[in-house]
């Protein structure tokens, strides 16, 4: 029915098709709701993007046990457009949870302040306390702690016009200048590097203290994801979870494996920058977990 509805959406004019989408998700809801008593719970994976998020929902979504639905701010922006600003989120968050019928649902939702806060009118801290009422279980936080890499995704796969990589996929490197004086990763202007690595910092924090006492688990990158592979932290999702692996494959590569030397063309100039802060470390070669475990304390002293 899926590929079939879509391919009828696709026919349509284009004005019409976020209506034909609404009704669509509104009768597979339906249909889920029936099943809904069974559901053993919903998981929110929280981060900032370019952490290996995608491998992550794409193991997630091939669960047998797991309705995973991605990132639902950017569906609700597709099919509401600028209306999502300010309008009931929690009630069209909590209408999603019926999709996965008697499976867990989950959900994906970025953090910093100029990301899926933005698309819904709110912020990060009084959507979590949303989310608690309308009935999430499991909370994720994933972490890249080498967040300089993090920015240095965003832009590379910007300005290659591609943000994601198959598995069997040739990546190509493609240099760059990095301003440090116009960092974005969501709808805001800018702001200086420093500021925005310190702002990751603090957002990553407040997800931690609001989230104590809740059922929470923290991945990181560097020691979950790209040393042991992406299967490592799917695992152990699915022992969160308390389900069963089942049989899944990894279907997305690395963006940008190169140094970051190789890549930043001004890679002098922010290594000046950074050199007296706690993020100093973060230029070094190769990433590895052992440079976050010694980078010290984060954030400002």
């Amino acid at each position: 029915m899926s590929k079939f509805s879509s391919a009828l959406i696709s026919l349509v004019p284009r004005s019409w098709r976020p209506i034909l989408k609404r009704q669509k998700r509104a009768l597979a809801q339906w249909n889920g709701r029936r099943s809904s008593s069974a559901r053993p719970g919903v998981v929110l994976m929280l981060h900032v993007g370019r952490c290996g998020s995608t491998v992550l929902a794409n193991l997630l979504g091939q669960n047998d046990e797991i309705f995973w639905d991605g990132k639902i701010p950017r569906k609700a922006k597709q099919l509401y457009h600028d209306t999502t600003n300010g309008f009931d989120y929690a009630r069209w968050t909590r209408a999603q949870f019926d999709l996965s019928g008697g499976k867990y649902y989950g959900f994906e939702f970025k953090i910093l302040a100029d990301q899926y806060p933005a698309v819904f009118g709110t912020t990060t801290e009084e959507f979590l306390e949303t989310c608690r009422r309308i009935g999430v279980t499991h909370y994720v936080l994933l972490v890249r702690r080498n967040t300089l890499r993090h920015v240095v995704s965003h832009y590379a796969s910007k300005n290659r016009g591609s943000w994601h990589a198959g598995a069997n996929t040739k990546v190509e490197k493609k240099t760059f200048v990095l301003d440090p004086d116009d960092i974005t990763t969501g709808q805001n202007q800018g702001r200086p590097l420093l500021d925005y690595l310190f702002e990751v910092d603090a957002a990553h924090d407040l997800v931690r203290s609001k989230l104590s006492g809740e059922n929470f688990l923290e991945l990181e990158y560097e020691g979950d994801i790209d040393e042991p592979g992406a299967q490592s932290a799917y695992n152990r999702i699915c022992e969160f979870l308390k389900i069963a692996p089942g049989n899944v494959a990894i279907k997305n590569r690395k963006m940008n494996p190169f140094p970051l030397s190789d890549v930043i063309e001004n890679h002098e100039d922010l290594a000046e920058l950074l050199s007296d802060t706690p993020y100093a470390w973060m230029l070094n070669e190769p990433e590895t977990h052992q440079n976050a475990a010694n980078a010290g304390e984060r954030g400002r002293d």
